[in-house]
């Protein structure tokens, strides 16, 4: 991840932490804590998301997190876990995606546009949506699916990625992926990743991600919200 404009970074030996400021979520990654940080470092994430103006926190966790039993000192220091929304794949992208025909694939391009991205996204994610999107598919005239993406010295990190439900099975959501690899292979890093739910893993797995980690969710709230 690369500083910018309106993203907050820290990156220390027990974790790497990033927000957009003013956002919902602060994303908690690269835990390498030991048995007697876990309470500290919940404190640090909690002054990290005051100064950003984010309320909640999500702890990826995955088989490289220590300590081993990170997961359950995390859940006895308050924070919780959604069943619905705790285990995610980590894929990575490498190799060209084939092609999405006919339908128009591009970057927002004016404010009535991402006016009518934002709704799509909302519909979808509600009051945790994830920024503002970038790049739109387009079916019969109507914004038929949006997402964003975080760009990195390697490659770029998919988020935000959502489709209308009128729009669904209809190729949109591949078509902003595909928008994606090709600006990642314009900037001379071919390479995407994301973290995939239960509900997008298969269709990246058909368009060629691989996973390379197996993610668990634990979620914390900022002290006083």
């Amino acid at each position: 991840m690369e500083p910018a404009p309106g993203r907050l970074l820290h990156v220390d030996e027990r974790f790497a932490l990033t927000a957009e400021v003013g956002h919902t979520w602060t994303a908690v990654e690269r835990i390498r804590l030991t048995g007697a940080d876990v309470e500290v470092a919940v404190a640090r994430v909690d002054a990290f998301m005051l100064e950003a103006g984010t309320v909640r926190a999500s702890w990826w966790l995955c088989e490289r997190s220590t300590p081993d039993d990170v997961e359950e000192q995390l859940l006895a220091a308050g924070c919780v876990r959604d069943e619905a929304d705790y285990l995610h794949s980590a894929m990575v992208l490498t190799r060209e995606p084939p092609p999405v025909d006919g339908i128009e694939t591009r970057r927002i391009a004016t404010s009535e546009e991402l006016a009518e991205a934002f709704a799509v996204q909302q519909a979808v994610f509600g009051a945790d949506a994830t920024g503002e999107p970038e790049y739109a598919a387009w079916i019969d005239g109507r914004i038929a699916a949006v997402g964003r993406t975080l760009w990195t010295s390697v490659g770029g990190y998919l988020i935000g990625g959502a489709t209308a439900e009128w729009a669904r099975g209809r190729g949109a959501y591949r078509a902003v992926v595909r928008a994606r690899w090709d600006e990642a292979v314009q900037r001379g890093t071919p390479a995407l990743a994301v973290g995939a739910g239960p509900m997008s893993r298969p269709i990246l797995e058909r368009l060629g991600f691989e996973q390379v980690l197996q993610l668990r969710r634990v979620e914390s709230v900022r002290s006083g919200t």
